[in-house]
């Protein structure tokens, strides 16, 4: 999870975490928490969000995946 990319992606389409809360139907401490990289967003959420923030599947990869790709591609 990139939180600058997605902080990125927010701004751009002029959603905030409030918004993205009850959109999930979750807490905001909850948004915060996947946000931040302490828990996972599920698929069914990543699918709202792409939806919800205008991404592309690049965007998806780069802001949620990017890191977890370097790591299993260096090993």
């Amino acid at each position: 999870m990139n939180p600058i990319e997605f902080k990125v992606a927010q701004i751009r389409a002029g959603v905030s975490k409030e918004d993205i809360a009850s959109a999930l139907n979750i807490n905001i401490t909850t948004v915060y928490r996947k946000i931040n990289g302490e828990s996972d967003f599920t698929l069914s959420e990543l699918r709202k969000l792409k939806e919800m923030l205008r991404l592309t599947k690049e965007d998806v990869d780069r802001i949620f995946f990017s890191e977890e790709l370097a790591e299993t591609q260096a090993v």
